[in-house]
């Protein structure tokens, strides 16, 4: 599991070199930490990597080794910690899929309650942010998602992975016209909700949704076209206290989805 160089090896190593071991060897570690006996091998091999390190001749390195040996994780949380010294001195610019933790998901299928509302996500251009809303609707038992346009669907590799396999989970389909899809949503008796910050839309907390509903949110940077908010039923605005008028689409389909599913269950 863990990357294993030789001891003597990490004498010959910089600065950097040995930071960015450490730190990939770290969260394998972290990425991994269920399987017990992987995780205590890879441990000891790095705990004595360690022991090497503090002998290193550059001052900087041994330094860092002795503050990294002392501090040795000896579990999950104080190994995140570990990880936050490698990532502080090396000043590293982590990307939002570095904090995403696979966990194993056991639980009867059958218990699930399914919410009778859909999403249409419109020209996204974020894996990382489809990926987000995945967790969202299953976490909240949403019926469908629909990938319009050429919003990344889980055949992306950086969707799947920020998804952490709630697409297998979540029914969707892609859509090569976001039209095409509301109208075959309006056909079939779906209420659409588009949420955009217009001057016309109505708050959300005096929506009450449609037994058949599908919220509709758009492109991160250039929001929803007019042809699409046309179709809409309704225009629907979350209502802001700070300077900025906008959140992530991410962040606006989680509130959006928890408040349609808390009062269609109700």
């Amino acid at each position: 599991m863990a990357i294993k160089i030789p001891n003597k090896s990490f004498l010959s190593f910089s600065y950097k070199q040995c930071v960015d071991t450490l730190w990939r060897a770290g969260r394998q570690i972290e990425d991994h930490w269920e399987k017990e006996d992987q995780r205590e091998s890879a441990l000891k091999f790095i705990y004595g990597n360690l022991r090497t390190l503090k002998r290193h001749e550059e001052v900087q390195v041994s330094e860092l080794a002795t503050e990294l040996y002392e501090k040795f994780p000896n579990s999950r949380e104080s190994l995140q910690d570990w990880l936050m010294i490698l990532e502080r001195v090396s000043k590293k610019d982590l990307r939002d899929s570095d904090f995403l933790v696979s966990t194993i998901d056991e639980f009867d299928k059958s218990e699930i309650k399914t919410v009778p509302v859909q999403i249409v996500l419109d020209n996204l251009r974020s894996s990382f942010n489809v990926g987000s809303l995945f967790r969202t609707a299953e976490a909240l038992g949403i019926e469908m998602i629909h990938l319009c346009g050429y919003t990344p669907t889980p055949e992306n590799s950086k969707t799947a992975k920020s998804a952490l396999g709630t697409d297998q989970w979540v029914k969707w389909k892609a859509w090569d016209s976001t039209i095409d899809c509301l109208e075959s949503l309006k056909s079939d008796g779906v209420k659409l909700y588009a949420f955009e910050t217009e001057a016309s839309a109505k708050s959300l907390k005096e929506i009450e949704p449609s037994k058949k509903s599908a919220i509709i949110l758009g492109n991160e940077r250039y929001g929803l076209s007019s042809p699409i908010l046309k179709r809409a039923d309704q225009l629907v605005k979350i209502e802001l206290s700070g300077k900025k008028n906008s959140l992530n689409v991410g962040i606006c389909g989680a509130i959006a989805l928890h408040d349609f599913a808390t009062k269609l269950l109700d």
